[in-house]
């Protein structure tokens, strides 16, 4: 009896090594070290699939005050029901390695740490397979626009938020409701709050911005944020799951002229096919912290005034919006440190670092002995500092290989641009037609 069962411990053993193997499939979750509780984090899901074709599915599950929406690529199907995600392939891209990216919508009322895992599950030789995706950790920090008694660990959530509101009925009206600007130093923070009714695609946001001010993006939701001509613009292919969101931007004077800022804008979105364009409705409430019944009285109330107001013409053919006098506070958002110089074409990076707060890569790197000059660049309201500028993926990936074993950045990874802009490295080695390097 005892041989019998040594030898199913053996052989125990060896189908746990064997699953670990290198020939195996490898699973690795890519997200920030830290997030601010209010925002949309970005993630990446990046599988080493090892050959393996045909049906494959993974699930994510996430604790309360965690949503989570789709990104890239289309190609895979996306849910997210019952603080479960799940991707399902009905067949495998033929591509050694597939990368899928989406959102994670952290509750305002969160902190502590959001601990990211998950399990990849195929099929192999008729059998069914199945691989775990080490941990990823996210901190969340506590909002300072929330009340320090409102906020929740993220380990009670499920006890102690209120239960999500049932999405909106069908006859439900979407609306944007701008809070009054917030001063916050010299900047004026402003916040719209939309609720998109039982709507899933296209909508925009257009705020008309006074003059001697700039805007800056803060938090989207997702959105793609620009700034052109005084007007900034907010645009959503496809909006958050939730069916009310609050996004975020900033206002900055371009001198000390003693104005407070007040913006007029437009909201639009596409219902059975046709696009609807309605003002956005200002009230003097804090947003962040509205809820519940309260929360569903302004959203009803702006809908009536939003929908007898009279008809405006787009936003970007008026004039811009003269300031009001006010009392200006003192500081701005410093410019980069050693900016990613712009360039042509398809070329590669390794990122080293990305924090919330701007440091000097400098002072910051000294002693680390990085063998490049360390640039900074703004992406989706991070820092993010990186070095080199390389061809193909290959010379890159080398780079990073050498700052693991000689540096003590331990996460660096490779980061992808087309003319400038920042891309994923499988969409760079798709426009390029690189190849790929474990």
């Amino acid at each position: 009896m005892l041989k019998y069962i040594f030898l199913a411990a053996i052989l125990k053993i060896a189908l746990l090594i064997g699953f670990f193997t290198e020939e195996d499939i490898y699973l690795q979750i890519n997200a920030p070290a830290a997030a601010e509780a209010g925002t949309t984090v970005e993630v990446e899901l990046e599988l080493h699939k090892s050959g393996i074709t045909g049906f494959a599915r993974f699930h994510q599950e996430l604790p309360p005050g965690i949503t989570a929406s789709p990104v890239y690529p289309s190609d895979v199907s996306f849910s997210f029901d019952e603080n479960t995600l799940r991707l399902i392939w009905l067949n495998l891209p033929r591509d050694e390695t597939v990368s899928v990216r989406y959102r994670l919508h952290i509750n305002e009322r969160l902190r502590g740490e959001l601990n990211l895992d998950g399990t990849f599950s195929y099929i192999e030789n008729n059998l069914r397979a199945s691989a775990c995706a080490p941990d990823a950790v996210i901190s969340i920090i506590p909002s300072p626009y929330i009340d320090e008694e409102l906020i929740v660990d993220i380990n009670q959530a499920g006890e102690l938020l209120p239960e999500a509101q049932p999405e909106a009925a069908p006859h439900a009206d979407a609306v944007a409701i701008r809070q009054l600007p917030v001063e916050h130093n010299d900047e004026y923070l402003v916040n719209i709050l939309i609720n998109k009714g039982f709507r899933s695609r296209f909508a925009k946001i257009e705020e008309r911005i006074p003059l001697g001010f700039t805007a800056e993006e803060v938090e989207t939701s997702g959105g793609k944020f620009t700034f052109s001509d005084q007007t900034a613009t907010i645009t959503w292919s496809t909006l958050p799951p939730e069916s009310s969101f609050i996004v975020t931007y900033r206002l900055i004077p371009d001198e000390d002229t003693g104005v407070v800022p007040k913006p007029e804008g437009e909201f639009s979105f596409v219902s059975n096919d046709i696009t609807a364009s309605y003002p956005v409705i200002e009230r003097e409430v804090p947003l962040t912290s509205v809820d519940g019944a309260y929360k569903r009285q302004l959203i009803a109330s702006a809908v009536i005034e939003a929908r007898t107001s009279a008809p405006r013409r787009s936003a970007a053919t008026r004039a811009p919006v003269q300031p009001v006098p006010a009392t200006p506070g003192k500081t701005y958002e410093p410019e980069p440190v050693s900016p990613v110089p712009p360039e042509q074409g398809v070329y590669y990076r390794v990122q080293l670092a990305a924090g919330r707060r701007q440091v000097n890569p400098d002072s910051y790197f000294k002693n680390f002995d990085i063998p490049f000059d360390i640039h900074t660049e703004v992406h989706e309201g991070w820092y993010k500092y990186s070095i080199g500028s390389f061809e193909d993926y290959r010379s890159a990936r080398d780079q990073r290989v050498q700052i693991w074993n000689t540096t003590p950045v331990g996460d660096a990874f490779v980061s992808a641009y087309s003319d400038g802009v920042r891309i994923t490295v499988q969409e760079a080695l798709a426009i390029a037609g690189h190849r790929w390097y474990r």
